[in-house]
């Protein structure tokens, strides 16, 4: 063998490796794109769509600012929260636990909101679930926006985060 070749079992791993970063970038732009697409008065989006939304309302940043920030911004959520908006983070992930234990889909339930001057207007939803998801989104955004941004939390890695978690009933 040639010391130009490379062994198979290399391009697998590279191969491998290349899909997950893919992966990860289009979850990345995905998001981006919805807070671009929220940026309208008024939202008529699904899930992470309109919390993306609420976020750039709230906060003037990119949903993607919290994307993978801390223990518990972003999809899952364990360990102890790192600062105050790690533990923002974790207060809406037990505001939508308490959703769904009121029969709302977090993820698919929609809801439509009006930002005017960085605050989330859900006032006019009828709809119960509409209300309490608008309400958790709201509360988000608020306490985002009075939580310091730090950057040595973005991207922060799960292992880090360890086992002991604060539980719901301190809200």
């Amino acid at each position: 063998m040639s010391s130009n070749c490379i062994p198979e079992s290399s391009i697998q791993f590279i191969s491998v490796h290349t899909m997950t970063v893919l992966h990860r970038i289009f979850l990345l732009l995905s998001v981006s794109m919805a807070s671009v697409v929220a940026e309208r008065s008024v939202r008529s989006k699904r899930g992470l769509l309109e919390l993306a939304g609420i976020i750039r309302c709230s906060t003037g940043r990119s949903g993607l600012s919290y994307l993978m920030y801390g223990c518990y911004c972003g999809l899952g959520g364990k360990g102890w929260p790192k600062d105050r908006t790690d533990w923002c983070c974790h207060k809406h992930d037990c505001c939508y636990g308490d959703a769904e234990i009121a029969g709302c889909k977090t993820t698919t339930d929609m809801y439509q909101w009006i930002c005017d001057h960085k605050e989330v207007d859900c006032a006019s939803l009828k709809d119960r679930c509409e209300k309490i998801l608008c309400q958790c989104d709201r509360e988000a955004g608020r306490c985002l926006r009075k939580a310091s941004y730090n950057k040595k939390y973005a991207f922060w890695p799960d292992f880090l985060c360890g086992n002991e978690h604060p539980t719901c009933n301190i809200y």
